[in-house]
């Protein structure tokens, strides 16, 4: 939920011949992550698991996989895209920008593409793909994909704390109107990407300014402590357990995906595919902030030995999620053109198995570079699960859809969608329900305490809806105008019944009108739109954090609100000879809708707070975005830059940060027909700062309290170089 982006400024899906061109823009350029993708949305909130990856036609994993943690691109795909939101929300059930990758395959000849990188940060990678043929039409891809990277913050404890590994293996077959095609992947992740390394202490001024702290560099200094060594309770059996957080993000997630195309067969092109993900047992850890307090002698804090300590201490809250699913999807398509009409109409069949749990406590250390771990009443852990999550789920669903391009005009075309869903939910899970006595987040909780938890089960079917109108009207031969929404009900996912409470069932809701115009010819093309874009009860888990007592508590809550957002793109490029110039800006304002909460902690102190009405965190209201580039013969050289108007820190909308730009650059060297050297920077601006959202400013409504408060968040990645050398064949 803390990420909201653009509406139709970052979901540009237009009608066309340009729109497939403003898809590919920048899907990889990551401004927080070097090894994963673009998280783009656009008005609506995400599942909290970043873009949606799709692999040759199917989406990766159904839920639980954080899908683009196990994908990385590179030199194993083709060029990599977006899937048009229409075709998103109809075929796919996504209100989300959909990252479209493609496998390639053998060809008849020998070929391969060998990469490697490393940084200023030392970073080490390898991305190799290699094809050929058997002979008779069969065909082979192997490829991996190596990621070790120590990111800009050189962590005493870890000398990587981005880790990935992806392996893959393709075989196909084609004849004259058929093409057969499997691939499998394996993926390990021991990456850290939410494991407490991407936050930093700063003091926010008031006004959206901030200033660093005595000694840390943003971005460039440690910000958590060496000793990793906790305890925890484990949430299903209740036993205790110890480890070290560094070791404990293993995931291991097994792919296979089978496609066969049969083309002309009176007339009718039939597809289909099969897609089967596997997550074996596997453990993610999440760190977050949780507050920093001013804590004096007489808390019940120590340093490491024994010595009471006194002064700023940083709350930490760890969530340990044992995670494992099975999740098979099968569907087949039938496309045919009838006169005006081409038609293509699909089913598919998921039937998934999914099993969450995920094991909370709190830990703390000083607020410094390379922190020490600070002992609260002589313990290194405490809170255990009083954020805890559970469910164990089996899910069925089936989707019938049709699309319809019509073109009644030569200069018109009317291009109509539906789909309907029949689900079948079964569902083991322990919120607290009205009228329990039970499964309240208490300290110690666990699912095998009969006294403290009471498993519900629940069985729900249901229908899932959505339909999609667009026209486009080219009224001159270089001026085309365009219209279309969309409208679409959907049940809560089984995700949805791991939280603490369940505040409604309701489906959500989601709809989109926008309307504008393209003026395109062989050197330039513009874009202009005006969007608005709706949805109603939504349901998402928060943290919420409020100082009870001199010491920050953070609480889990499931939220329930809307969202509308009204929203102005134009979006252009230039291109001749060897140069080309994108350019994108948009204004939007997205606010909360319906969104009133009580919160209670646990001294029985209830804060109702509405949000009703204020603009939604973490995005801005004004974008803007130059992506210039030059290539002649041999050389390649190309820039992007971003910049995102004020973000709002809190919900209460108290507390932003001031606008902020994001630059990359890039220089492409080719060296004869073989080999390519590539340096690439990223924050050429030098720019440092804070972004999105801080959980403890949701809770205070006066905006002098916040004037030198000094709290943690996220930042823009700092000024960093990549170098990669290619040799292709």
């Amino acid at each position: 939920m803390k990420r909201f982006f653009l509406l139709a400024a970052l979901s540009i899906v237009l009608f066309s011949n340009a729109s497939a061109q403003e898809d590919k823009r920048n899907v990889m350029l990551n401004a927080e992550s070097a090894s994963a993708p673009r998280v783009i949305n656009f008005g609506l909130p995400d599942s909290n698991n970043g873009a949606v990856v799709f692999i040759d036609g199917m989406k990766h994993g159904m839920g639980l996989p954080r899908s683009q943690y196990h994908w990385a691109g590179g030199n194993s795909y083709e060029k990599v895209g977006t899937i048009g939101l229409m075709e998103a929300v109809v075929q796919y059930g996504e209100y989300s920008i959909m990252v479209d990758s493609r496998t390639r395959m053998g060809s008849d000849s020998i070929s391969g593409d060998f990469t490697g990188a490393s940084s200023i940060n030392g970073l080490i990678r390898f991305d190799g793909s290699l094809r050929g043929a058997f002979g008779k039409g069969w065909y082979f891809a192997l490829g991996a994909y190596v990621n070790y990277d120590p990111t800009s913050v050189n962590a005493p404890s870890r000398t990587f704390v981005d880790q990935k590994q992806i392996y893959q293996a393709s075989i196909s077959h084609r004849r004259e109107n058929s093409s057969l095609n499997m691939t499998y992947r394996f993926s390990y992740c021991g990456d850290r990407v939410d494991g407490g390394y991407s936050i930093a202490p700063f003091t926010y001024n008031g006004y959206g300014s901030i200033s660093l702290l005595e000694g840390f560099r943003l971005g460039r200094d440690c910000y958590m402590p060496a000793d990793e060594t906790v305890k925890w309770m484990d949430l299903v059996t209740g036993q205790w357990r110890t480890g070290d957080m560094s070791r404990l993000d293993r995931r291991f997630l097994h792919d296979l995906n089978v496609s066969y195309f049969l083309n002309d067969v009176a007339g009718w092109d039939f597809r289909s595919y099969l897609h089967i993900c596997y997550m074996s047992p596997s453990t993610y850890l999440k760190v977050q902030g949780a507050g920093i307090d001013e804590v004096s002698l007489t808390q019940g804090f120590s340093l490491p030995g024994g010595k009471a300590h006194e002064g700023m201490v940083q709350s930490r809250l760890a969530q340990l999620y044992n995670t494992w699913t099975l999740d098979p999807e099968l569907r087949f398509e039938a496309l045919k053109t009838l006169g005006t009409h081409s038609l293509k109409s699909g089913i598919s069949i998921v039937a998934a198995r999914q099993s969450e749990a995920s094991s909370s406590f709190r830990f703390a250390h000083t607020v410094e570079k390379n922190p020490v771990r600070v002992y609260k009443d002589g313990e290194a852990t405490w809170g255990f699960n009083r954020n805890s999550t559970w469910f164990d789920a089996w899910k069925i669903h089936a989707d019938l859809y049709i699309f319809d391009d019509w073109r009644p005009l030569k200069s018109l075309l009317v291009k109509s969608g539906a789909r309907v869903r029949g689900l079948y939910n079964d569902i083991f899970s322990a919120p607290k329900l009205e009228g329990d006595t039970k499964n309240a987040r208490v300290e110690g909780f666990n699912l095998a305490d009969e006294n403290l938890c009471e498993k519900h089960h629940f069985q729900k079917g249901g229908v899932d809806y959505a339909f999609s109108e667009h026209l486009s009207w080219r009224i001159a031969p270089w001026i085309t105008l365009m219209a279309e929404g969309f409208y679409g009900m959907t049940n809560k996912a089984t995700t949805y019944y791991r939280n603490a409470t369940l505040p409604s069932l309701r489906p959500i809701g989601n709809a989109l009108v926008r309307g504008g115009f393209t003026v395109e010819n062989k050197w330039m093309d513009l874009t202009g739109l005006v969007s608005y874009i709706t949805s109603w009860n939504n349901a998402a888990p928060v943290s919420v954090t409020k100082q009870i007592g001199g010491e920050s508590e953070t609480i889990p809550w499931v939220a329930q609100y809307g969202i509308g957002t009204l929203g102005f793109t134009l979006d252009g490029s230039v291109h001749f000879g060897g140069f080309s110039l994108h350019a994108r800006v948009t204004w939007q304002n997205p606010t909360y809708k319906n969104y009133r909460n009580e919160f209670v902690f646990s001294d029985g102190s209830v804060t109702v707070i509405d949000y009703t009405g204020k603009t939604v965190t973490g995005i801005s209201k004004w974008m803007a975005e130059l992506d210039p580039s030059f290539t002649w013969n041999w050389l390649r050289v190309w820039a992007s830059v971003r910049y995102y108007s004020r973000q709002y820190v809190s919900r209460t909308n108290m507390a932003y940060f001031n606008g902020h730009f994001e630059t990359f650059a890039g220089v492409d060297f080719r060296f004869g027909k073989h080999s390519k050297l590539s340096l690439n920077f990223v924050n050429l601006l030098f720019q440092q700062g804070a972004k999105g959202s801080i959980d403890i400013a949701d809770t205070i409504e006066d905006a002098a309290e916040l004037e030198g408060l000094v709290m943690a968040g996220s930042y823009i990645r700092p000024f960093t170089v990549d170098l990669s050398y290619t040799f292709s064949f």
